[in-house]
């Protein structure tokens, strides 16, 4: 009764509070139970970024339009690679078609280089100086070829060379067919040597693109690098709408790699429907293992700072209430989280606990001043209540300015984040003080052990009391070491960049990421490029015309790219060959060693190819380097023969030879029926393809491929604005990325400066002050110059992950001072005492659970929230120093005033 009684004391919010305990803590219980059950419910996830875009920008409805003429090109990549080009292309042709046989699952699957198409017109599709390449080369390898054809096998191969290096050496004319022939001899001694140099090498067979376009042309590239494409079925239910799609792909992937038909193949899946799975499973995978730490390391620094476990679980069960409560606020509100919001949780725990530390660092030093337990927590409250509404006032201002800008994504989170401080402040008001309430007949201490131990506390021995001096009795030293650090920082500041390279936010090693820059930096595959549209095929060839003369383009593909140009020379080109293979007849491959003949083969190969050598040199030739360089790769293969002689001399002859030679006669079949081709015309393309590069209305899509990387803002921008310049309505990924990173930027340093503005506003408001007011922003100022000074130092780039930090920083830098400044102002002590009190004790807490709170995402795989973490943990270290030392010597300097 006398419990009862002496509550009834108590007026206002508190009253309520500690007359009904139960009462508030059951209602609030049942809130963040209730608020769980509906974000379980109704909480969905943006995962696409177009999703956090300004709608009505112009390069965003440019880009709908495009969707709406060409279809949803988000595809699932599938990257397939080998050396042996063969097994590259036999490997993407049965993935396609057990992928095209799943329609529940897939809405298209397409593989270009499986098309008829490609096999029949390939040659006409390469440039005329390749062409003209492969034609020399191969009217160069014409006798060996013959041979070859007829018999295809080791023996044949160097016998042949072997008669004709003779025959070289021997003669003594100087006639033009001499020429030829040494031409022809060295020519077919490279290719040789560079087939025994990469055997072993994980290549499984001869190629004849490689061989005689030489390994780095357009079709060799092309045929080692297969890609296969896939439009998902999307679920609208799953938490990324292509998961499952996802995991059919990597699944039949895994089964056909385990085939012993295509060992040595290496297969990767990228694409934007992959990325962003793949960021959603790791971010959210980090921000619940973050969250986990974030609170164990919060409850460790609550157990320091109270001293105990009952204090700590008022606390705590505040802090879950808040969280709770918030997110069932941000359900009704917004109704999703997106990849900015998802740190949303870590961000409660680290501000939201602030508030409770000032109330019971505050309880438990009037405990320790003799205070009874409801006056202690009265007076907790009481003296807290504004410095407490004010300081989340700045941190929520600072938040939802956000909700001004144009960016949905942040102005989203600036919505969701204002409004979980308004609930953590309503929370501490009520749930809290009525936890502190309940627990007090849990407490076994009698008062007089309470008192003693919290005084302890504030308690300041002679050692203390000469580190105080030393930290606060010299504050013009202070303030003027913090001038010249500031000014310093100002180098940084100018220099600070913001990195427009999503792929940078990613987890390192990702498969997906890995296959990104590949295709991105394949010429041949080329998955990052400009759009331009044209309205007719005239149009498109003149701005194909003008595009590909910029200096940052490297090449334009569009429907008219398959239709081939210079298509007079070509044809005569490849009818001139048809006519020189004609008496190229190959027979089917049969494995005939004839081992025992083998040494006499070599050895007289080798004989001939020094003979050689010396006649170049003695006709001082320079093709006799070359032939050197064959001549010591021949020696170390003869060296590897010989090692294995006892062993396995007999499988590795097998191996060679069936390597180059197998499918030889397959492949000059193949090369002879595609010299066989006719004038390829816009009818000609198929149907796949001309979906993709002509639209329902008929307009012709021209994708434009940058000649450097342009991964960084400043070739971005001078590849986008030469482009640009041919076509400004010109769309595609690198559009999307510069200007949403544009906006980003722009809308974030926007918000910054408003939310400085209402900082300001709310400060001179709170202090009624103009000198408190500017003393106010000092670790603001302070704080932000040497956070950006110790990014620069480590070499930390501004995201479009980490700079959620800046709001953040502002309000915490705001709010701690506001609590420090308020209670210099209303109570007795000097600014040294301030920082030694409750308050200045809860400014350190609070700082500390915060940093323990980000420094959490630290764990992360994703770039993007590690950046987070890094870089609100430099912040917070930047803060401290300026609450704890730069704050307290400023107030020395100003004193105690009233205006």
């Amino acid at each position: 009764m006398q419990h009862t009684n002496d509550r009834k004391r108590f007026t206002g919010l508190f009253g309520v509070v500690a007359r009904h305990p139960r009462l508030v803590l059951g209602v609030s219980l049942l809130l963040a139970v209730l608020s769980v059950l509906y974000t379980w419910q109704e909480m969905s996830f943006l995962t696409g970024r177009d999703d956090l875009m300004p709608k009505n920008a112009p390069f965003q409805q440019d880009y709908r339009a495009n969707r709406a003429e060409f279809g949803d090109r988000e595809e699932i990549v599938v990257v397939v690679e080998s050396g042996d080009q063969a097994r590259a292309s036999a490997f993407a042709e049965r993935l396609a078609a057990d992928l095209s046989a799943d329609r529940t699952r897939f809405r298209e699957v397409f593989h270009p280089n499986g098309l008829p198409f490609f096999r029949e017109h390939g040659l006409l599709l390469l440039p005329l100086d390749e062409l003209r390449s492969l034609r020399e080369n191969l009217t160069l390898a014409e006798p060996v070829l013959k041979d070859l054809a007829a018999t295809p096998s080791v023996q044949t191969l160097f016998t042949h060379l072997t008669t004709r290096m003779d025959v070289y050496t021997a003669a003594t004319d100087s006639s033009a067919g001499r020429d030829r022939e040494r031409a022809g001899l060295v020519f077919m001694l490279d290719k040789l040597g560079s087939g025994i140099a990469s055997f072993g090498g994980g290549k499984g067979s001869f190629s004849l693109e490689e061989v005689f376009l030489g390994g780095d042309s357009a079709l060799a590239r092309a045929q080692r690098m297969q890609i296969v494409t896939v439009r998902p079925v999307r679920d609208a239910a799953s938490f990324v709408p292509a998961e499952e799609a996802i995991r059919v792909v990597r699944a039949r992937v895994a089964e056909l790699k385990a085939r012993p038909e295509f060992a040595g193949v290496t297969v990767g899946l990228t694409g934007t429907p992959v990325l962003e799975y793949e960021e959603m499973a790791t971010s959210e995978r980090d921000i619940t293992l973050a969250t986990v730490l974030s609170l164990a390391l919060t409850v460790v620094l609550l157990l320091a700072a109270f001293r105990g476990m009952l204090n700590v679980a008022a606390a705590m069960v505040s802090l879950v209430v808040a969280i709770c409560v918030s997110f069932g606020v941000a359900t009704l509100v917004v109704g999703h989280l997106n990849i900015l919001s998802m740190v949303f949780a870590v961000m409660l725990i680290g501000i939201g606990i602030e508030y409770g530390i000032q109330v019971v660092l505050r309880y438990q030093e009037e405990l320790g001043l003799g205070a009874g337990e409801l006056d202690a927590v009265n007076t907790g409250l009481s003296r807290n209540m504004l410095a407490i509404v004010m300081a989340a006032a700045t941190t929520a201002a600072a938040f939802f300015t956000f909700a001004f800008t144009d960016f949905r994504g942040i102005a989203e989170l600036g919505i969701i984040a204002s409004l979980g401080i308004a609930v953590c402040v309503a929370v501490t008001f009520t749930t809290l003080p009525a936890a502190l309430v309940l627990l007090v007949p849990l407490r076994k201490r009698s008062s007089t052990d309470r008192e003693a131990r919290a005084a302890g506390l504030l308690r300041r021995s002679p050692r203390f009391a000469r580190l105080e001096a030393f930290l606060f009795g010299h504050p013009r030293i202070v303030v003027g070491i913090t001038v010249l650090l500031c000014l310093a920082s100002l180098y940084p500041l100018a220099d600070t960049r913001f990195d427009y390279n999503l792929l940078n936010l990613q987890a390192r090693g990702l498969e997906s990421v890995e296959y990104a820059y590949k295709l991105m930096r394949s010429r041949e595959n080329a998955g990052y490029f400009a759009e331009v549209t044209a309205a007719t095929p005239a149009e498109a060839r003149v701005l194909t015309a003008r595009l590909e003369r910029l200096p940052t383009v490297d090449h334009v593909v569009s429907l008219l790219t398959f239709v081939p140009d210079d298509q007079d020379a070509k044809l005569r080109e490849l009818a001139a060959l048809r006519d020189e293979l004609a008496d190229v007849k190959p027979v089917p491959y049969e494995e005939d060693l004839r081992v025992m003949e083998l040494p006499t083969v070599f050895e007289n190969f080798r004989t001939s190819v020094e003979r050689f050598k010396v006649r170049l040199e003695a006709e001082k030739r320079p093709e006799a380097v070359r032939v050197g360089a064959f001549l010591a790769t021949l020696d170390r293969f003869f060296a590897a023969l010989e090692k294995e002689k006892d062993r396995n001399a007999l499988g590795m002859l097998r191996d060679f030879q069936g390597g180059m030679l197998a499918s030889f006669p397959e492949q000059i079949q193949q090369l002879k029926a595609s010299l066989a081709v006719r004038p390829v015309t816009e009818a000609d393309v198929p149907q796949q393809l001309r979906e993709r590069f002509v639209g329902k209305s008929g307009t012709y899509l021209l994708q434009v491929a940058p000649r450097q990387e342009i991964f960084e803002r400043e070739p971005l921008k001078r590849f986008l604005d030469q482009v640009r310049s041919v076509a400004p309505r010109a769309n595609g990924e690198p559009v999307m990325v510069y200007e949403s990173m544009t906006i980003m930027r722009d809308a974030y340093l926007r918000a910054f400066v408003y939310a400085f503005g209402a900082i300001v506003l709310i400060l001179f408001i709170t202090f009624r002050s103009l000198v408190y007011t500017l003393v106010g922003l000092v670790p603001l100022v302070v704080g932000m110059l040497l956070m950006v000074g110790g990014m620069w130092l480590a070499g930390i780039p501004f995201n479009s992950a980490n700079i959620i930090v800046l709001p953040l920083i502002l309000g915490i830098a705001v709010d701690s001072g506001i609590y420090i400044i308020n209670r210099f102002r209303r109570e007795e002590g000097d600014a040294a005492s301030v920082i030694m009190s409750s308050t200045g004790l809860g400014v350190i807490y609070n700082t500390l659970t915060i940093m323990a709170s980000f420094g959490a995402l630290m764990v992360a795989r994703h770039q993007g929230v590690f950046s987070i973490g890094a870089v609100m943990s430099l912040g917070m270290v930047a803060c401290q120093a300026a609450f704890i030392l730069v704050l307290p010597a400023v107030l020395t300097l100003v004193g105690k005033r009233s205006g």
